[in-house]
């Protein structure tokens, strides 16, 4: 059996290689030439599965490493008989800590979050833990799925949380985007936000898109911002990545080059999910020990002298933890270059999630409620020094 593979999907080559004829390769260089004679092909977000990929291949088997899927041509694949898995959900703890370490951010940069309506538009395996998140940080939610509302309303039992329509969710002061990106469908996603919604969205609204970046018209974005620099707008993700469009980077409040679900648990989580599949698939058993590593939590010292409220101690501890204001300088310093790009995402594959730390809390004020703070921080999933 001959497999190619990503070389950066997690332990691939621990776990493949004693099945067969291992190839590894960069997920941009993984073309027709190098598929022509494989069995199996494992990727992630970055290779575009398709025709032009697989026509005339012998490949019976794709795998991809991420929760989306808008990079594989699912109705072709379908067609050709080849088998299809993906990992949905892996990733979806490090999103809500990414959207959690943005807030932080602003919050530290005087944009806060308290007191704003928040609308989660799209309600899957992120959207529905965003919302446990926000509603811990005491926020008001709106939930924006018709998908997801509908199947609700079939069950005919309460919805678990306040469903909306799209244009009362974009009336939220807090608008953070969780779609897959769909173009042919009853609620297609692609551009769901072009020119005529962008334009209605209140001065002060902080927009952040951590789902695809064609769910968001980045023309009409820039159009928006050039005319009326009044949103606080953070992207994760870009039309035409990784040749993302600088002026729209400089144009918004952060910019990071698509990492809201890069982190160690996540890739860990994607890549044995692939890997089981891929077992059960073709009925092998896997030869290696059982990896009773023990785990250790890093230690984090975060000084709290400063904080003058819980939220502005939290902050704190979600800055120390994942500086998103530094990945955004380091995007802002380059130039427009896929390798840049990729350079980035590839210094931030150690990027461990909150439950990996236990926070050192010094210098706590009076002014902050330490069970308070605690109780929050440790929902989060942090253990935690007083």
């Amino acid at each position: 059996m001959k497999i190619v593979a990503d070389e950066n999907i997690v332990a691939v080559a621990e776990r493949y290689r004693q099945h067969g004829e291992l190839h590894l390769l960069p997920g941009r260089a993984i073309g027709p030439a190098a598929v022509k004679d494989a069995d199996v092909l494992l990727v992630r977000s970055i290779t575009r599965v398709d025709r032009a990929l697989l026509a005339g291949s012998r490949v019976r088997f794709v795998a991809t490493a991420t929760s989306g899927t808008d990079h594989l041509d699912l109705p072709w694949l379908a067609e050709q008989g080849i088998a299809v898995f993906e990992a949905a959900g892996s990733n979806a703890n490090a999103v809500v800590e990414y959207v959690l370490a943005v807030l932080a951010e602003l919050h530290c940069r005087g944009i806060s979050i308290q007191g704003r309506t928040a609308a989660i538009v799209g309600f899957g395996q992120v959207g529905s833990r965003l919302h446990a998140a926000l509603q811990t940080l005491g926020l008001e939610v709106r939930v924006c799925d018709p998908l997801v509302e509908a199947d609700w309303r079939k069950k005919g039992i309460p919805a678990p949380v306040s469903f909306c329509g799209l244009d009362e969710a974009l009336e939220a002061a807090l608008i953070t985007l969780h779609t897959p990106l769909v173009r042919h469908a009853a609620h297609p996603t692609w551009h769901l936000l072009e020119h005529s919604r962008l334009a209605a969205l209140r001065p002060g609204t902080l927009l952040i898109n951590a789902a695809r970046g064609a769910v968001v018209s980045n023309a009409a974005l820039m159009s928006r911002l050039q005319q009326r620099a009044d949103l606080h707008c953070v992207l994760d993700v870009w039309e035409n990545e990784p040749t993302i469009s600088m002026p729209l980077l400089q144009a918004v409040t952060l910019g990071t080059p698509h990492i809201a679900g890069y982190s160690v648990e996540a890739k860990s989580s994607a890549s044995e999910r692939n890997y089981q599949d891929f077992l059960r698939h073709f009925a092998l058993t896997d030869s290696r020990r059982s990896d009773t590593t023990q785990v250790v939590r890093t230690r984090l010292n975060v000084d709290l002298a400063t904080a003058r409220s819980q939220l502005d101690a939290l902050a704190l501890c979600l800055r120390a933890v994942f500086p998103v204001a530094q990945i955004d300088a380091q995007l802002r310093e380059q130039t427009a270059d896929a390798q840049v790009f990729d350079a980035i995402r590839q210094r931030l594959s150690a990027r461990r999630e909150f439950a990996h730390y236990t926070l050192q809390c010094e210098n706590l004020g009076e002014e902050v409620d330490r069970a308070a703070l605690g109780a929050t921080l440790t929902a989060l999933g942090f253990s935690l020094v007083f």
